[in-house]
Formats: structure tokens, C-alpha cells, sequence
């Protein structure tokens, strides 16, 4: 079991609800809406800044709260485009409601977080209601896919409430044409009269007549932040004179003069602190008095948000704060060209303050933005161990391109990571300047793990196994960043190995792997570790063991389901284990459910097996168009990545489909046009996991033993075979027993037909291989029912599990052993005649395809299939879908 990685960190001021300050309008009509019965599954409230969306919600989680529900907020910002810093805050939201018994709460049985958040969210006896503020700032496909998920999954005890500024794309338009989403805009927004005339009420000393308050709304048309500006502008005389004369003033210009106003009006100690500390992220007395080199930071804080300047603390200790983005905008601007050079001051003040406290996220902005470069970028070298490690990728990408190229050349070990995390992302065009600067700066060796690495990733076998075969593995005592990197070596040499068919050297090295991984805290090359342990495991014939072994990986508390990187190599070699055995409908849900996630695999060995047994579930279900879907979508990402390697593997899997179809000719078209793989100079013996379980070599058999050439099948099969076995590759040993069955029988070689299928029989029996058989076809099947009949008359052990698998295998090709030796014209026959339409249901139930699927094809409701299906199982006399078509194909109905 790998070791847990220590939880990321978490940010609680992002937690904090804003406070309900005195003199806010309640604003019941709008509360109204929101909250009506039956409730909304999701409320959205979109405007731009200054609108109160952050009041509103904030008045809707009081109102929650009153009711008795659960209620969590939670403020998003520009880093939570990160999938592994989104999850964590996710994660923490949910936990922040309190524990229930019922479910199992921890992160290790989660799967993927919508399911786990809406398994949670299910448990609570109490009405929930989570709150998302500033969700405009989120942008990133993985997690707003994350979100659109949940909302899919929302229990209906549960309300979902998010202030944006942009209409969020989380497929909104679905739920409220389902009338399960509420979307308020900025038009709602806006005051009505009467509530305008309350807020200034409130204001007695301000004294607005009728006239001036007339005046206010007609300029600001309800605009809550102009409301505000003008409350607190009022006592400035000229700002009452020109209240009739603001009829050309745009709404943003009025906010401008408003503000201007506004800060006109304090004292100049405090218009020296707002225009000072408009520039921070966020606001402390400690960072404020560094800051501006004072002493009573505190007091002038809790003046500001005590007297609402568009101050607000994130925190009930009132320790940090932040200001309103619409009222700090204006004030940074303002000091930006009247004082550049004090705003660069109080960046550089801001800087040194948070790199002292370890804040390494403000560190770096406020050391960008005082263009200190050298600075930012040591403050990156030191952040980067840790994103790294816990696999804060897209993070490192985004700050890194902030840096110039010359200061990260600079310090080659912050370009290493930097490589690293570029490497898994796939940004290419961006790794090759930061590549280039390690070859011109740094030592060869310091680079190998990154560029065997690189290696892997373009699909560059030679190389990378060249560059790892180099590094010294074994007997180190790594630490931090260079045990995570030794660790990946440590990876790609286990899978060098296992190409070579050392599987004891893939498991040794496996195994320093793991320890590598727990010296150097990493979240995710974990699962790497994992999928290659499982690909020596199903190369060995140990199919069980795989399977044990990824549904250990998978629920590793470590490997979190919401990223992709090592996590999408997992999936899809699990995927491809449940696959070989059968299990078909967990596969496909796998393969649905993180689909995107194995899409951005980064190694094209990890991701191809996941999308060749989702195509070949599509086949056996009888969905042809959904196969060429998926075969298609694998084409374009091996255009993208630049694999060609990939596009010659979708290619043979079209030939054989094509062959199983009895296409020969277009088969062979394609074949002849399939390029091989001649810059794969491997050693020799060697030989590439996807190449191992199809590739090259097998498809030529394939073509060959289909068109007829069985001789050419028969001398390349006998060559495959002596290596395979020499090897010990039991899985391949299979697939070229199996081959060559069918080429002996067609031979005329009975007796040979059966050793060769007998001994792949013993070979898959124990690790519980199916596919491996039924997927080469209809032609399979008479060699397993003469195996059957041959298997009945044996009492050993081994030839019982031997015929209890022959028996799965027929199952499995809907062959039932009870009633295959039963002649199709021995007068078994329906008891009344099929119709038409029941004739088109049982080819369908024969394809394996789906009571939904089949509904959706014939054009008729789910519930007419049901009836039409209970119809064939009374004529048939059966009972069931399997025993269904083993029926029909005896009595010659299929």
C-alpha cells in the first residue's frame, strides 16, 4: 500500500460567510424567490461587481440558517482552477457540515468527488445548503465538469447557490428547463424604489428629501454599489449640488466620481492606508503595518468595515480582511498613475511580509507585480517542491509563465520542475524553451529523470528506457523533490523491465518505487506505480491478482479521483482487467464515468487500454457507431500528442473488427497501409506492453489466418510462441494459443487444435481470462463445446475447473453448456411463432444491448421492450435474457 499523502493545504478564510453589517436592506421579495416550494436543486445569482450577490447570498444562508439547515460557504479564487486545490476545498466544505454515521466519511473510499460529495450529502436528516461565491474566476474544463457533475448528482435535500459574475457553464440551461434551476440577473438585482428609500432612511443624518432621492435612484437605476457610494459621498457638498446634473455619467464613471468622493471625505491618515493597501490581495495589522510602516493597522480595519468603506473581514477573529473589488480597482488604478512607483513599494513591503509567513501564492503575486523577478522566482523554487508533489500541476504551469525565461534558466532545479509539471500536462511547445535552458545550464545527469520522462511521453521508448538505464535507483536516501523524481524513475524502469519480461526486476523496482513515493510525500506517481504493477501482474496470467490490485490503488487514500495525470493511467489499465474478465457493465461505467480524466493521459501505453476495451464493449453490445465513436476520438488524440504508434493500433483494432465481420478484403487494405515500427530499437526481446497484448505481430497473424494464408499463420504463430514462452508472457501465450487453435483447425490439425486450445485454457483458467477467447469470434466457439464435451468425462480436479471454465466462456458467448450439443433441427421449437418485432428484440438481446438502448433504436418506451421481452420469454419457455438466446440460436432463430 503506498503511504498516505499529507492533506493539502487548506485555506479557511475561504470558508467565511461576509458578516451582516448594519443599515444592509433586507431584501424578503428576492429571498422569496430563491426559497420557494418546492425548492431549487441550484439558484444562481449572476451580475457584475457591485450588484450584492455576495449580500444576497449571505442573507440566504441567514435565512438557512434560521430554518434549521445545514448551510457551508465557500469563495473561489483564480488557484482553485487547479483540480487538486478545487478538490481539497470541496472536500473540506462538506466536512465543515459535521460527520455522519452512516456513511463512511473517509477520503479513501471516495471514488470521484461528485459521487463522493453527494454520498455525504444524502446522509444528513436536515436540509443542506452549500454557497459558491466568485464562481467566475473557475475556467478550467476538469473543474467545472467536476461541478457540472455534482449538480447532476444533487440529492434532494440539497440547494446549491452561486454568485458569478458570469453565467457559470455547468449545464445550467437542462435544469431550468426542468424548472430545477433559478437564475437571477443584475436587472433583479437593482433596488426597487422603495428599497432605496429605506437605505437612505437608515441614514438620518444625511436628511434626503424626496426630490434628491428621486434623483439617486434615476442615476444609479438601483445599482446597489452606487447606492453605497452615494450614501457615504452625501455629506460632501458639491456631490449634493450635482445630483441633477450626473444625467451624462456612465455607470462606471459615476462609480468613479463616487469613490473619489468618497475617499475625499476621510481623514488623510486613512485615505494614505486605503490608497496603500488597496494593491494587497488581502488585508491583516501585521501585513498592513509592514506594509505602511505604522502601528495601529487593526484600529483603522475595524473603522473601515465598522463604517462600511467596502471593507469585509474573512474571518470571525477579525484578523484578515479584503476590500470590494469594485472600490479597490478604483483606488489601485488612482495610486497606479499618480505614484507608480509607491505601488511597486508596497508590492515588494507585501512580498517580503507573506515569503516571511510561508504565504507562498501572495508571495509570488505581490513579487510579480513589483517586478522583482529574481525574488518571485525564489520564492518559486521554493513553493515548487510541494506542487509538485501534490500535484498542484496546473498551479506550477500557471505562476511559471509569469516568470521570465532568463530567471528560470537561472536556477536549472526550479526548471526541472517546471518541466515536470509541463511534461504531464502536455504543454509541449511551452517545455521546449524550458528544455533548451537546461541544456545550455545545467549538468546532464541532473536531467535524466525529467528527460526520461519527456521521453516516455512522446512515445520515445529507446531513449527514455536509454536515459533511465543510466540513473542510479537502488540503495538511495532520497528526500523532498528527488524522492519523488527517483521515484518516477524508479516507475519507468519497472516498466522497462516488464518489457524486457523480467518481472521479478519490474516488481523489485516497483517496490523501491513505493518506498521512493513515501520519502518524497507525492499524490499522484503513486498511480503509476499501481498501473505498471498491474500491467507485470495480467503480463504474468495473474488477471485476479491485477484486479486486486487496482481496486486496492483505486481506493488508496492518495489517489484522488478528480485529477488525471497517474490517476487516468490507473482507471484505464483497470478498465482493461475488467474487461479480460468479463465484466463488461463496470468497465464501461468506469470508462463513462472518467472518461476525461484517461482522455488526458499523458503515456500512451496507460491510456490505450482503457479506450481499445471500451470500443471492443461497444462491438459485443452491438453498438458499431458508438465503437468507430470511441476509435475515432483515440485517432485525434494520437494526432494531438503526436503518437503514430497510437494511430497503428487503432488501425489494427478496425482490421480486426473487419476480419471478425468477414471483411477480408477491406481488412487487408487496411493492413497493408498500417506502417510498422522500425524506430522502435529496442533490445532484443523486448517488446512494448500494447505490442505484447495486440500490435504488429498478432495482426498480421490475424489477416493471415482470416484470408486463408494459414501457413504464413502457422510459421510466424510458432516462432511468437517460443518467445512468449520462453519469456514467461503467459497472457500472450494465450492470445497465440488461441490463434493458433483456430489456424489448426482450419488446417485440419484437430488433435493439435485442441492441445493448443487446451493449454490456453489452463493458462487463462486461474486468472480468470474470457475476452481473450470470445474475442476472436463466432469461430471460437465449436473448439470450446467440443472441449466441453471432451472435459465431461474427465473426474481430475483440474479438468473440473477446467470444464466449470469452459462452461463461463460459454455462458459468456451466450452458449449455455446445458443445451449446446442440442441440434437446431430437433423440432425445439417456440411454443407460439415470434412476431416481427420480437425477431428484432432477440437479435438485439443476442448483441447484448440494453432494454434503454433498445427503446431508443425501435422507437418505443423502455416499459414497451419490458413487454415485449416477457412476450419472448414466454414463447421461448424460459426465464432470463442468457437463457433467451441460448434457446433461440438452438432452434435456428439466430
Amino acid at each position: 500500500m503506498d503511504a498516505v499523502t499529507p492533506p493539502a493545504e487548506v485555506f479557511t478564510h475561504k470558508f467565511f460567510a461576509p458578516p451582516s453589517y448594519p443599515g444592509a436592506i433586507h431584501r424578503r421579495e428576492l429571498l422569496e424567490r430563491l426559497f420557494r416550494q418546492p425548492g431549487y436543486g441550484v439558484v444562481v445569482v449572476q451580475a457584475p461587481a457591485g450588484h450584492g450577490k455576495s449580500t444576497l447570498l449571505q442573507q440566504a444562508k441567514s435565512l438557512a440558517d434560521q430554518q434549521g439547515a445545514l448551510t457551508g460557504w465557500l469563495a473561489f479564487d483564480e488557484a482553485d482552477n487547479d483540480m487538486r486545490r478545487f478538490t481539497v476545498h470541496m472536500q473540506a466544505l462538506v466536512e465543515s457540515l459535521g460527520s455522519q454515521d452512516a456513511a463512511d466519511t473517509t477520503p479513501g473510499t471516495r471514488r470521484r468527488l461528485s459521487d463522493w460529495m453527494s454520498t455525504q450529502l444524502v446522509q444528513f436528516d436536515r436540509p443542506v445548503r452549500l454557497f459558491f461565491d466568485e464562481f467566475q474566476v473557475l475556467n478550467s474544463r476538469g473543474v467545472l465538469t467536476a461541478f457540472r457533475d455534482l449538480l447532476e448528482r444533487i440529492p434532494e435535500n440539497v440547494t446549491i447557490f452561486i454568485g458569478s459574475r458570469a453565467l457559470p457553464e455547468i449545464g445550467l440551461a437542462r435544469l431550468m428547463v426542468n424548472n430545477q434551476a433559478l437564475v437571477l440577473r443584475a436587472d433583479d438585482l437593482r433596488f426597487t424604489h422603495d428599497e432605496a428609500q429605506q437605505f437612505f432612511s437608515q441614514a438620518r443624518d444625511l436628511g434626503v428629501n424626496p426630490q434628491e432621492l428621486d434623483a439617486i435612484y434615476r442615476q444609479t437605476e438601483g445599482w446597489p454599489a452606487a447606492l453605497q457610494l452615494f450614501r457615504l459621498s452625501l455629506a460632501s457638498p458639491s456631490v449634493r449640488r450635482s445630483l441633477t446634473g450626473m444625467s451624462g455619467y456612465k455607470p462606471r464613471e459615476l462609480a468613479e466620481y463616487l469613490a473619489d468622493n468618497v475617499l475625499t471625505l476621510q481623514t488623510p491618515r486613512v485615505q494614505e492606508f486605503l490608497r496603500r493597501s488597496s494593491v494587497l490581495t488581502r488585508l491583516s495589522a501585521d501585513l498592513c503595518d509592514h506594509v505602511t510602516g505604522w502601528q495601529d493597522s487593526q484600529s483603522i480595519l475595524l473603522f473601515l468595515e465598522r463604517s462600511g468603506l467596502f471593507l469585509r473581514s474573512l474571518d470571525s477573529d477579525l484578523c484578515w480582511f479584503k476590500y470590494h473589488t469594485l472600490f479597490s480597482s478604483f483606488l489601485a488604478e488612482q495610486v497606479r498613475s499618480e505614484e507608480p512607483e509607491a505601488v511597486l513599494e508596497v508590492h515588494q513591503r507585501a512580498a517580503d511580509w507573506f515569503h516571511g509567513h510561508g504565504m507562498h501564492e501572495d508571495a509570488l503575486h505581490h513579487a510579480i507585480a513589483a517586478r522583482n523577478y529574481a525574488f518571485a522566482t525564489d520564492i518559486m523554487n521554493v513553493w515548487a517542491d510541494r506542487l509538485i508533489a501534490d500535484a498542484n500541476l496546473v498551479t506550477m504551469e500557471r505562476w511559471s509563465d509569469n516568470l521570465p525565461l532568463d530567471q528560470i534558466a537561472g536556477r536549472p532545479e526550479l526548471a526541472i520542475k517546471i518541466a515536470w509539471a509541463l511534461i504531464f500536462l502536455r504543454r509541449h511547445h511551452k517545455l521546449r524553451p524550458i528544455l533548451s535552458t537546461l541544456e545550455e545550464v545545467s549538468q546532464e545527469a541532473d536531467t535524466l529523470v525529467a528527460r526520461s520522462m519527456l521521453a516516455l511521453v512522446l512515445d520515445d521508448m529507446p531513449r527514455a528506457f536509454a536515459q533511465v538505464d543510466q540513473i542510479p535507483i537502488s540503495g538511495q536516501q532520497p528526500v523532498g523533490f528527488r524522492a519523488f523524481e527517483l521515484g518516477a524513475a524508479a516507475n519507468v524502469a519497472a516498466y522497462r523491465a516488464l518489457c524486457a519480461g523480467d518481472f521479478d526486476k519490474a516488481s523489485e523496482l516497483l517496490n523501491i518505487a513505493r518506498s521512493y513515493g513515501e520519502r518524497g510525500e507525492a499524490a499522484f506517481s503513486g498511480g503509476y506505480t499501481v498501473a505498471v504493477g498491474g500491467m507485470n501482474l495480467v503480463m504474468q496470467g495473474r488477471l485476479a491478482e491485477a484486479l486486486a490490485r487496482y481496486r486496492s490503488g483505486m481506493s488508496a487514500h492518495h489517489l484522488d479521483l478528480e485529477k488525471p495525470f497517474a490517476t487516468g493511467s490507473l482507471v484505464s489499465c483497470f478498465i482493461s482487467a475488467l474487461y479480460e474478465s468479463n465484466d463488461l457493465d463496470t468497465a464501461e461505467s468506469m470508462f463513462t464515468q472518467f472518461h476525461d480524466v484517461i482522455a488526458d493521459g499523458v503515456l500512451l501505453d496507460f491510456m490505450v487500454p482503457g479506450y481499445i476495451a471500451m470500443a471492443r464493449i461497444q462491438e459485443v453490445r452491438g453498438r458499431p457507431n458508438r465503437t468507430e465513436e470511441i476509435l475515432a476520438e483515440a485517432e485525434q488524440i494520437a494526432h494531438t500528442a503526436g503518437w503514430p504508434r497510437l494511430m497503428r493500433i487503432v488501425s489494427w483494432e478496425r482490421v480486426r473488427r473487419l476480419l471478425l465481420a468477414g471483411e477480408i478484403d477491406r481488412a487487408q487494405a487496411i493492413a497493408s497501409r498500417i506502417p510498422r515500427q522500425p524506430e522502435f530499437a529496442l533490445p532484443e526481446g523486448s517488446m512494448i506492453y500494447t505490442e505484447a497484448t495486440e500490435g504488429d505481430a498478432i495482426g498480421a497473424i490475424r489477416v493471415a489466418l482470416h484470408s486463408g494464408n494459414v501457413d504464413a499463420a502457422l510459421a510466424q504463430l510458432g516462432s511468437e510462441l517460443a518467445v512468449a514462452q520462453r519469456q514467461g508472457r503467459s497472457y500472450r501465450q494465450i492470445k497465440l494459443l488461441v490463434l493458433d487453435a483456430l489456424a489448426q483447425r482450419i488446417k485440419g490439425n484437430e488433435n493439435h487444435a485442441h492441445r493448443s486450445l487446451h493449454r490456453a485454457l489452463q493458462l487463462a483458467e486461474p486468472g480468470g481470462f474470457l475476452r481473450l477467447f470470445l474475442d476472436e469470434g463466432e469461430k471460437i466457439l465449436p473448439l470450446l463445446r467440443d472441449e466441453h464435451t471432451a472435459l465431461a468425462g474427465n473426474s481430475a480436479p483440474e479438468a473440473a475447473a477446467l470444464r466449470a471454465f469452459v462452461v463461463r466462456l460459454l455462458d459468456a458467448a451466450g452458449q449455455h453448456a446445458d443445451v449446446v450439443s442440442r441440434p437446431a433441427d430437433s423440432g425445439f421449437q417456440p411454443l407460439e411463432p415470434l412476431t416481427d418485432r420480437e425477431k428484432q428484440i432477440l437479435v438485439y438481446l443476442a448483441n447484448g444491448v440494453s432494454n434503454k438502448e433498445m427503446a431508443r433504436r425501435i422507437f418505443v418506451s423502455e416499459n414497451t421492450v419490458k413487454f415485449h421481452l416477457k412476450n419472448i420469454y414466454s414463447k421461448l419457455a424460459v426465464a432470463s435474457r442468457l437463457q433467451a438466446i441460448n434457446a433461440a440460436r438452438q432452434m435456428g432463430l439466430l
